[in-house]
């Protein structure tokens, strides 16, 4: 590991090193590595945002000293941040982190000015090189989450999610919205967007079981093995059906890793015996044939496993298991939280440095020795200083947790490692017996008359927007399910742009009934009406969770 790395800082010509696009098309896993569409190796470093769609939706203030770093907004300073210090990917909810802002309403009804936030993402990600590593869906009880489609569907409890036909069937019709959403500033549709580096299908999916002790009597239902192989079968079914929906992307399951009972792996679970009753079974999960790389979390405050060899007996037995798969392993989630009256930055290097330095360490040494273990994306982003304190206030783990670019672990581990990953993955030459795509498959740039100005401004897209527009909704094409279910709709299929008093748009998935197989939205023909991000539409104060999606005890 070397320590004191030098942090590449932003400058005000910053503006003139933006347009450096993604370049390599779709990302893949082949023979055990990711590469790229000419078999050179990608190299994985990244940083976790779970609210970059709020950000980018204006839903949080940035501080005016933005515009000082030549760029136009938190998402900008983001990337750019980013790509300066070589994190070339961003894991992100693809869905909202409340009830405060979901992208999808209720069943089938999508808000377009969350939309409008993932389509500036991933416009401005291209811009920056940046990929996206995006959540389909939230095991945890908020936004966007399983809880919210076993109530549209009229069933009841948790695991269900995992089981009712008529909740599969309104998550893969989500499936299908998001793949086929054509972005409104770009005309891209996401399934045909290289910057999406990947997909996961759930945020951390699990069975509804916390047992208050070890062992856990029979009456514990969610605990059985049975619900494990559940959570298997809706694994299967629900990658196999998104290969199918979009074939250009990776996708991988988004769980902790825990091993099931009686596996080989379960000797380095955390806890006394609670992570194998979770409906986990991380070789099993991620031997399934859709799925194209292994990953899995790592969170010792959560799980109350704080020894620092801990990291690494959890990440060599993970990368073996990946190994022994033939796929690329890698920690897409990982963090340490530091709880100070003070903040003092020395006591906050101190406590979790040590954290820091023993997984990236792990991944110099593989990267070194050509081991599974191919990334490392540490939670999370510290959005401080370009944001509004309040952003931050009444939720503990959102401040105890962030890493700013300030950080000395940032400065002296996180980045440097970085940018020795990109050095080495740029030297190496192409992968054996990687068979580069053929010109026919990869991915194609599509720009359409019409589209917005590649480098105009969010605020300046404001102006003809209205505070009203904040929640207004697209329908997505979904299927009607059976009214037992205490779900009833009207059965009609969207395809193209359908105006009422509160929808501005359609469907935007780009794809029609019609012959020509492409339709527009009035938002896409006529720029101006568009909703974009970077100003706060909602002056109102807004109600935030002090909790996160994991509490200890139980790894929740």
């Amino acid at each position: 590991m070397r320590e004191g790395g030098l942090l590449f800082v932003l400058c005000l010509c910053l503006g003139s090193t933006v347009a450096q696009h993604a370049s390599g098309g779709f990302i893949r896993a082949d023979g055990g590595r990711f590469v790229d569409e000419d078999c050179n190796e990608f190299i994985p470093s990244g940083l976790n945002t779970w609210q970059f769609m709020e950000v980018a939706a204006g839903k949080v203030k940035s501080k005016p000293v933005m515009l000082e770093h030549g760029v136009a907004d938190v998402v900008q300073w983001t990337l750019a941040t980013a790509a300066a210090n070589k994190l070339n990917v961003v894991r992100s909810f693809a869905h909202g982190v409340d009830s405060t802002f979901p992208l999808q309403i209720k069943a089938g009804k999508y808000s377009e000015h969350a939309f409008q936030a993932l389509d500036y993402i991933l416009d401005e990600a291209s811009k920056y090189g940046v990929r996206l590593l995006l959540t389909l869906v939230n095991n945890w009880d908020n936004a966007d989450s399983k809880t919210q489609y076993i109530q549209w569907a009229g069933a009841e409890g948790h695991d269900p999610f995992f089981t009712d036909p008529d909740v599969k069937k309104l998550f893969k019709n989500h499936i299908d919205t998001m793949v086929n959403r054509r972005n409104t500033i770009n005309n891209r549709l996401y399934k045909d967007d290289p910057t999406i580096f990947a997909w996961d299908l759930m945020n951390e999916p699990r069975c509804d079981c916390f047992p208050d002790f070890i062992p856990v009597p029979d009456s514990y239902v969610s605990c059985r093995p049975e619900c494990a192989k559940k959570v298997q079968s809706w694994i299967d079914e629900m990658s196999k059906y998104l290969k199918k929906a979009d074939p250009n992307h990776m996708i991988t399951v988004g769980e902790e890793g825990f091993y099931t009972k009686g596996s080989l792996g379960e000797t380095v679970n955390p806890g006394t015996g609670w992570a194998s009753l979770t409906g986990q079974d991380f070789i099993a999960n991620h031997a399934s044939k859709a799925i194209d790389f292994a990953a899995a979390h790592i969170w010792p405050d959560n799980w109350e496993t704080w020894d620092v060899d801990f990291l690494e007996s959890w990440i060599q037995q993970h990368a073996a298991d990946a190994a022994a798969m033939g796929k690329p392993f890698m920690i897409e989630e990982f963090g340490k939280e530091v709880h100070l009256e003070n903040g003092a930055q020395a006591n906050i290097t101190s406590i979790r440095g040590p954290f820091y330095r023993k997984v990236y360490q792990q991944l110099q040494e593989s990267i070194a020795n050509d081991g599974a273990l191919k990334g490392v994306i540490f939670w999370q982003w510290g959005f401080a200083p370009y944001v509004a304190e309040e952003f931050l206030q009444g939720c503990m783990h959102c401040q105890a947790i962030q890493v700013s670019s300030s950080d000395g672990v940032f400065k002296n581990i996180i980045a440097p490692v970085a940018e020795h990953a990109a050095k080495i993955a740029a030297s190496r030459s192409p992968v054996a017996g990687c068979k580069p795509v053929p010109s026919a498959r990869r991915a194609q740039v599509l720009i359409m008359p019409g589209t917005l100005p590649t480098h105009q401004t969010s605020d300046e897209l404001l102006a003809s927007t209205s505070d009203a527009m904040a929640n207004d909704i697209s329908d997505s094409s979904i299927s009607s399910i059976s009214s037992d279910k205490g779900l009833r709709h009207s059965g009609v299929t969207h395809s193209g742009s359908t105006m009422t008093d509160d929808v501005i748009s359609g469907g935007n998935s780009g794809i029609s009934s019609g012959s020509s197989g492409v339709s527009h939205s009035s938002s896409q023909s006529n720029p101006t009406n568009t909703v974009r991000m970077g100003k706060l539409l909602d002056e109102q104060p807004r109600i935030r969770s002090n909790t996160h999606h994991h509490v200890s005890a139980t790894g929740r």
